[in-house]
């Protein structure tokens, strides 16, 4: 049975190198549309509006460089050539985040450990939002399913200004250890990234145009990146219909094929689940934060 289902879970080698044509053509478009909507933003004449619509494509460009091609290539899909993938992977440090540091928290913790309690740092938004009922209640959070809409939108900024340098300073996320301990050559990559994405976002504009007004638009279409990101993880992840695990829970072995999937096998006895729209999801994600957000010692 193992076998079987790891095969019915794997693509083909044609159905991979189909689908690797299509990203790079997607990735060519998404960079066309980015550098396109941010030489306009910055360097054209336009009115403020022609402006603010150069924005929302901008960040069009944004969250689909990190779904598509920052995503993949972290993954070491994006190539058949490991420093392709890798540098591809690199796109998510122009945006602000440490490629680096996100393998470890993403491909390890959250993959390895698909909403496990005290391993999944990705659904550990305390004190602020309770997303697994194994976590601990706080007062605030009876409110959760108001403000976490408005706060999901700085996680870009987060990444940026905070989380990677925490990280290296404590050489761990959410308690867990890096699993090799940094080189010079990956802080110094890390702060690269950093220093990339501050030149291009910041400072260039700020050249051409007033500061306040850069740092509006910045703001902006970080905030938008952010939200947007942030809904694409929580709504997958964290609604009524997830389950959230214990850290003893099964989940290595035979039973890691069932852990990742709890899904696409019908005739297997696998219980899948699925929202029909987008729409669906949205409410669901909210039922839940406000769901997570109530006493549990109240009845």
């Amino acid at each position: 049975m193992e076998s079987s289902l790891t095969h019915r879970m794997m693509p083909s080698s044609e159905m991979i190198e189909r689908g690797r044509r299509r990203l790079h053509w997607n990735t060519a478009f998404i960079l066309l549309l980015g550098v396109g909507s941010y030489c306009a933003l910055v360097f054209a004449p336009m009115r403020f509006w022609l402006r603010v619509v150069a924005a929302m494509v901008l960040v069009v460009a944004a969250v689909a460089t990190a779904t598509n091609v920052m995503h993949v290539g972290n993954h070491g899909a994006f190539s058949r050539n490991a420093r392709r993938s890798r540098v591809a992977g690199w796109s998510s440090d122009l945006l602000g985040a440490s490629s680096y540091l996100w393998r470890f928290k993403h491909n390890q913790l959250h993959h390895g450990n698909t909403n496990v309690v005290g391993f999944d740092t990705d659904i550990d938004q305390m004190p602020l939002a309770r997303l697994a009922p194994q976590q601990p209640w706080k007062p605030i959070q009876r409110y959760q399913h108001v403000y976490m809409w408005v706060l999901y939108g700085f996680l870009t900024l987060q990444w940026f200004v905070m989380s990677d340098f925490a990280t290296l300073v404590k050489g761990q996320v959410g308690g867990h250890p890096l699993p090799t301990k940094p080189r010079a050559r990956d802080v110094a990559l890390i702060l690269l990234g950093k220093a990339i994405h501050l030149t291009w976002a910041l400072v260039i504009p700020m050249l051409l145009h007033p500061w306040w007004g850069v740092l509006a638009f910045y703001l902006a279409i970080s905030w938008s990146v952010g939200f947007l990101l942030a809904n694409i993880f929580q709504l997958a992840h964290c609604v009524d219909i997830a389950e959230f695990f214990d850290p003893a829970a099964p989940r290595r072995g035979p039973d890691f094929e069932l852990h990742q999937l709890r899904a696409t096998c019908a005739e297997r006895g696998v219980q899948y689940k699925v929202h029909p729209s987008i729409t669906a999801a949205v409410r669901s994600h909210y039922r839940w934060l406000r769901t997570m957000g109530r006493d549990p010692s109240v009845g």
